[in-house]
């Protein structure tokens, strides 16, 4: 075979190689999963495992629990108490009854002797009572039971307000988690086939060197085009090592996100044009439409967001803790039952022990105007956030706008991509046939195939780069929460 032959088989080979490295999946399994089920997997994964998804989760149990103590003031209190004191000193009160009896017992007895009997009353000592016992204990139980309290209840709206605005805000959570990972993935997929294609012109650099070698050994061309296309694969090996630097970083950055060790397996998918526009019809179809419509999408984005749900419930739980402050105008009315005994010691029986039953009204007639205040400074709070609400509203229009246009114009600029991409190689094709034949010189082939290599990587860049846009979009209009249970 001639020299030229060879090179020409060397190019096919070549050319071969890097259309089956570009046209076959990453992974070398037969059924390979389609790169939304992928995704879908590891946003399942990640908010399973997430160290900062478990925080959120656990703030949602917290709220449930206010809930709960919110909710037990509406049943009654039971309380059991036991005392036991010594005491020393203390006041006495005096009582003369010495004095106040004894001159009527002498006149008694006085006349019982004077009629022949003795006297049969006594002198008694004037007497001192103390106020303290040295010794008491007190055994009590109390019920209580509130009978009529606005505060409860409007404590209870409060905390169920908060829950809802704690739910939303975990789901707003899931959200931007559920982008990331998808953009995560996508960063490392792209990464990935740009190894991919750098592996491939890589090939493609070490085998002009060698046609070139070939064609200086026999005297067709000089030591500078050698040279040339050496420095040229020499740029390309450059290029791959920074790349595959990009993929590690990738993959570092998925695993953390799914809380899993930085070099942790991540699996490989196929991704092509149609991938994206599979992606986008689904978008599409949950406004009702084939269509990517703008009215639509930022309709459908204030039922979603849950930044605007959140908000929702916050003003609910600011109109909550206004009720609660207005509750504080209006009286409280509750049932005291307390049972016992009391004596010296512990001892039960009839004679200690007692029972009662009170109706208790509370009702604070002058507080310095503190709950006028209060009043106030919560429908200031209501005010701020329905403002809140409101500019919320408007910035995420604006979200779905910058996502959606960003988005068109790399769904665009992917199908340009294309087309550059088969332009970039029926000129490479045509370059590798003239190098050849010796009509070429090295600076044009090595252009021509600079040209396909980053058409090639721009396609990657853009067909890559409008899945993630699209994941942006996505997540500017809100996912679909999940049926949350009441608790």
């Amino acid at each position: 075979m001639s020299t030229r032959a060879a090179l020409r088989v060397r190019g096919a080979v070549a050319a071969a190689c890097l259309a089956a490295a570009l046209l076959t999946p990453a992974s070398a399994d037969a059924g390979v999963a389609g790169v939304r089920a992928l995704t879908d997997a590891l946003v399942a994964e990640s908010l399973e495992r997430n160290a900062e998804m478990k925080g959120v989760q656990a703030t949602v149990a917290q709220r449930v629990a206010a809930l709960d103590a919110a909710r037990a003031h509406y049943l009654p209190a039971i309380d059991f108490q036991m005392r036991y004191t010594r005491a020393e000193g203390g006041r006495e009160i005096d009582l003369p009854v010495g004095d106040l009896l004894n001159p009527v017992y002498s006149t008694l007895n006085q006349l019982l002797e004077a009629a022949g009997k003795p006297g049969q009353f006594p002198q008694i000592d004037n007497q001192s009572i103390a106020l303290l016992r040295p010794q008491e204990t007190d055994t009590a139980l109390r019920l209580t039971q509130p009978l009529f309290d606005l505060r409860i209840g409007a404590g209870v709206r409060g905390r169920e307000a908060e829950l809802r605005a704690q739910t939303e805000a975990m789901q707003a959570f899931r959200s931007r988690l559920s982008r990331d990972v998808r953009q995560a993935y996508y960063r490392w997929l792209r990464a990935r086939q740009s190894a991919v294609i750098l592996d491939v012109t890589v090939e493609l650099a070490e085998a002009n060197l060698k046609v070139n070698e070939s064609l200086e050994r026999n005297g067709k061309i000089t030591r500078d085009l050698v040279l040339r296309a050496e420095a040229d694969l020499l740029e390309v090996q450059q290029a791959r090592l920074a790349v595959q630097h990009g993929v590690r970083l990738a993959q570092a950055y998925v695993n953390v996100l799914r809380n899993m060790p930085m070099d942790a397996t991540l699996a490989e998918t196929e991704v092509a044009d149609a991938d994206v526009d599979d992606a986008r019809l689904r978008l599409a179809q949950d406004t009702g439409t084939s269509t990517l419509a703008l009215a639509a999408l930022q309709e459908l984005a204030a039922h979603r967001r849950s930044e605007l749900t959140r908000l929702d419930a916050a003003l609910a739980a600011a109109k909550a803790g206004e009720d609660l402050v207005k509750a504080r105008f209006t009286p409280q009315l509750a049932l005291a039952v307390d049972a016992g005994a009391q004596g010296e010691d512990f001892k039960y029986g009839s004679d200690a022990g007692y029972v009662m039953a009170s109706l208790v009204v509370r009702f604070n007639a002058f507080n310095g105007n503190a709950d006028v205040a209060a009043l106030e400074e919560a429908r200031a709070l209501s005010a701020r956030l329905r403002a809140a609400r409101e500019q919320a509203a408007l910035g995420i229009g604006v979200e779905v706008l910058d996502a959606l246009q960003i988005f068109d114009v790399a769904y665009v600029s992917m199908r340009t991509a294309e087309k550059r991409v088969a332009a970039a190689e029926g000129a490479f094709a045509i370059s590798e046939k003239k190098r050849d034949l010796g009509q070429i010189n090295q600076t044009e082939f090595i252009d021509a195939r600079r040209s396909v290599t980053d058409a090639r990587l721009n396609r990657n860049i853009t067909r890559f780069g409008a899945l993630s846009q699209l994941a942006e979009l996505e997540y500017a209009v809100g996912e679909a929460a999940p049926t949350k249970e009441q608790p």
